[in-house]
């Protein structure tokens, strides 16, 4: 049998009050692991150490870079990154759209932070390294482990700030359960082509509102790359918006359609500035992805110099579950 690693990055995993009471990510994977009890055999390493809400597209790569290189190591049986949860979800579908689903890949994190007597960090980081050392997780690709609880990378959610089932799959549900150091397999996860790593280029985020219109998207768009536009229900929008897409579309910026709602599809049906609108003026719908996480992938296919046609095929392959 050989090791699980454990990356450590921080987080409220990591936390302990510092000076004024603030809580500051402070403990490294050693440390961590040690707070877990007995879990076998692991190896730590501290890629870094600090909150996930610092997080940038570079350590995204870095994290990406330090797995790889143990996804190809024959004493590896898997592999657990520890991480703030306040971005665990876009970390983990990063690493689901650049890794070959060759180990195990486990994100977790806590609620509670390091110094709380009844911090859910060991519990999570335990369960985290038994789904690690069971082979046939791997055919999940990267899961969240938390609360007892595994979830798709493309599915997962943080749902409740503080609560500690603060991860959900909304209208999926979790792949499997951990349960008194057993995994238990719910469902699978189809496979998918996966891209080379490399960093995101920058791709804007916006969240439409009551009021907003077209003249807000291109503002907030900027000099970005390409555009998510979090819709209205279906993927709908105030007429302007339209017009607006439509120049960020003849100026070579992409965008795509997501909804503000954390469950269900996209899709281009209603007029007078609804879906159908947005897709005349060439917009692209990603069905019920994320937001944030729709704008990690077109951002990795813009790095690849992918556009057009390839990028929607992409797109629709990771739109659906």
């Amino acid at each position: 049998m050989g090791h699980v690693v454990v990356l450590a990055t921080g987080g409220t995993i990591a936390s302990i009050p510092r000076e004024h009471g603030d809580y500051v990510a402070s403990l490294g994977g050693t440390e961590l692991v040690s707070r877990a009890g007995e879990v076998g055999t692991v190896r730590a390493e501290t890629l870094f150490v600090k909150g996930s809400y610092a997080f940038t597209l570079d350590d995204l790569y870095k994290i990406a870079q330090a797995v790889g290189q143990y996804l190809h190591d024959p004493d590896t049986d898997g592999i657990v990154i520890t991480q703030g949860t306040d971005t665990l979800e876009e970390t983990s579908f990063y690493l689901a759209l650049v890794l070959e689903r060759r180990k195990p890949v486990i994100l977790t994190g806590a609620q509670l932070p390091a110094s709380d007597p009844h911090s859910d960090g060991p519990r999570n980081l335990a369960q985290a390294i038994t789904v690690a050392r069971d082979p046939e997780a791997a055919s999940w690709g990267p899961v969240v482990v938390f609360n007892g609880e595994i979830h798709a990378a493309r599915d997962v959610r943080k749902v409740d700030t503080a609560a500690l089932d603060a991860f959900k799959s909304p209208g999926w549900g979790p792949v499997g359960l951990v349960d008194r150091g057993h995994v238990i397999k719910v469902r699978t996860v189809r496979a998918r082509r996966v891209l080379p790593a490399t960093v995101p280029r920058p791709v804007g985020l916006v969240r439409l509102a009551v009021g907003m219109t077209g003249d807000d998207i291109l503002q907030a768009a900027g000099a970005a790359a390409g555009v998510v536009l979090e819709a209205f229900g279906r993927g709908n929008g105030h007429p302007s918006v339209a017009e607006a897409v439509r120049q960020l579309v003849e100026a070579g910026v992409p965008v795509v359609v997501t909804s503000r709602c954390v469950q269900g599809f996209v899709a281009p049906i209603y007029g007078d500035g609804g879906g159908r609108d947005l897709e005349r003026a060439g917009a692209w719908f990603a069905g019920d992805l994320a937001g944030e996480k729709a704008r990690l992938l077109l951002g990795l296919l813009l790095a690849h110099g992918i556009r057009g046609e390839e990028a929607q095929a992409w797109l629709a392959e990771w739109a659906m579950p």
